[in-house]
């Protein structure tokens, strides 16, 4: 079997990560790695990277001209047949916003698993994501702390969260993607896990599944990379985000956050969890895209 995963940054990706990875390894299945069968792992894997074992992660960047397996910031080389690549890897894992490309390398994969976290609290871990030592190395903000930054950019990642998970339910049926949420697997890890499961077409048994559940805590994941991982809550929008804010994240992605079930006001004691009953109309999705500020930046007619 092998998987893609694929998220928006600061979405819960390295938790996901390593789900899926517990997933593979109780089930005793060959797990395959193609970056570390390259030269250039052995020169990054000691690396101080983002996060610890960054640099095994197979990450592959799926975009117009084609695709490209990295490490972090490192290192970047093109893909010259993603196919031998999908059949060298057991998990990939993308933070690329769906192409045209992208209907080539998604039937390359067995699994596609795609998860999704409020566009509130999102934003605010990356502002806050922003100022580790690891991005003011790599990734230098010309802003000043995360309260300036979420006045600038707030907006845009906004929109983005809209364009990344809209296109991606627009084309769920399509691409087989399965969606998990960040929230659920917060709130009730049990039932979240088992839709997984179900999707995976495999079995744990309980005990299994228990000791999953215990390695993938939030404290026992912080443990292992405290740089990486905040506070694991949800909700932290209430009290972080101003009124201008909260009305603003409504205008901007009300619509798609009402379909994934998402409260668009929330009062201490009154939480709400997200959930994909059904599938969203795409006439609706495809009326929600094109509210994008940006919509005609891309090419539409591509997806």
């Amino acid at each position: 079997m092998n998987i893609l995963q694929i998220s928006a940054p600061k979405s819960g990706s390295y938790w996901l990560h390593t789900i899926l990875h517990q997933i593979l390894q109780k089930k005793g299945f060959s797990i395959k790695s193609f970056i570390q069968q390259q030269e250039v792992y052995q020169q990054a894997k000691n690396m101080e990277l983002s996060f610890k074992g960054q640099a095994e992660v197979d990450m592959m960047d799926i975009e117009e001209d084609g695709c490209y397996y990295r490490i972090s910031s490192v290192f970047r080389k093109k893909i010259s047949d993603p196919a031998l690549y999908a059949d060298a890897t057991s998990l990939a894992w993308t933070h690329s916003t769906l192409c045209a490309t992208s209907f080539d390398v998604f039937p390359l994969f067995d699994k596609k698993i795609c998860i999704v976290r409020d566009p509130r609290d999102r934003a605010l871990s990356a502002a806050k994501f922003a100022f580790t030592p690891y991005m003011k190395k790599h990734y230098p903000s010309h802003y000043s702390s995360p309260e300036e930054f979420m006045e600038n950019e707030f907006e845009n990642l906004l929109e983005r969260w809209v364009w990344f998970y809209g296109n991606y339910l627009l084309h769920k049926e399509e691409l087989d993607i399965h969606f998990v949420f960040y929230e659920r697997l917060l709130h009730d890890f049990p039932a979240e896990l088992k839709y997984l499961l179900d999707y995976l077409q495999v079995s744990l048994s309980q005990k299994e599944q228990k000791e999953l559940e215990e390695a993938v805590t939030f404290s026992n994941m912080k443990s292992k990379s405290p740089k990486h991982l905040n506070k694991g809550k949800f909700g932290k929008w209430v009290d972080q985000l101003n009124q201008k804010q909260k009305e603003l994240a409504i205008e901007k992605t009300g619509d798609l956050m009402q379909y994934l079930n998402y409260p668009l006001e929330m009062t201490e004691g009154q939480e709400k969890l997200p959930s994909l009953t059904s599938n969203i109309p795409q006439d609706k999705l495809k009326e929600i895209l094109q509210d994008i500020s940006w919509y005609e930046l891309y090419n539409s007619n591509s997806l």
